[in-house]
């Protein structure tokens, strides 16, 4: 007979209860991490922010708002940095069900593309306003450095860039938005839950 204690032997019982106890700070098959779950709604809260605030903007522009965007703007930036980097490194979790493939397909393409573009869009929107010779001021009176000086042909690229990335970024939003609706409300299935950390059976 073998002299191994019991307590080496290897217990599945055990070890998926110590597995369950360790936190997850990355996605994996079977799942989204806490850490996911918690930035996607934060960013979901600053992307809708800046949206409703631009929309006041275009309505009646204001200091104190255009401050507070650019505020928005910055925090965006770094924890978008961080989204994209873990996306695309990461093991995306399995679909919920049994959703068509091309629909699979299409959703985490929109996702990645709208990871990116939260990436990007904020440095777009930082050089237009540098090039123009913009102050992006902060509340408190902080202000970011620009990083070029002023150049009216490199704000209008600048400009265009911006505005040509924000257009598919809102359409692929609202993609976004119909496909967990659609999840919830028509398939009725648990895609929406999970994102609010429910464990769900695929």
């Amino acid at each position: 007979m073998s002299n191994l204690p019991v307590s080496s032997m290897h217990d599945p019982e055990s070890h998926g209860k110590q597995a369950r106890g360790r936190f997850q700070w990355r996605d994996n098959g079977l799942g989204f991490s806490p850490v996911t779950i918690v930035l996607h709604w934060i960013v979901a809260l600053l992307v809708l922010s800046i949206i409703g605030i631009e929309i006041a903007r275009f309505a009646e522009p204001d200091v104190a708002l255009t401050r507070v965007l650019n505020l928005l703007g910055t925090i965006l930036f770094p924890v978008s940095v961080y989204r994209f980097w873990a996306r695309v490194t990461s093991w995306h979790p399995l679909p919920v069900g049994t959703p068509n493939p091309i629909e699979v397909i299409v959703s985490r393409s929109v996702a990645t593309a709208l990871a990116l573009a939260m990436v990007l869009l904020p440095v777009a929107a930082w050089l237009a306003k540098s090039a123009a010779g913009q102050l992006v001021e902060l509340p408190g009176g902080w202000i970011i450095p620009s990083p070029m000086q002023p150049n009216a042909q490199a704000a209008q690229v600048f400009d265009a860039l911006f505005k040509i990335g924000a257009t598919p970024f809102l359409l692929g939003l609202a993609l976004h938005i119909f496909g967990a609706c659609k999840n919830h409300f028509v398939l009725k299935n648990d895609a929406l839950k999970r994102m609010l950390g429910k464990r769900v059976e695929l």
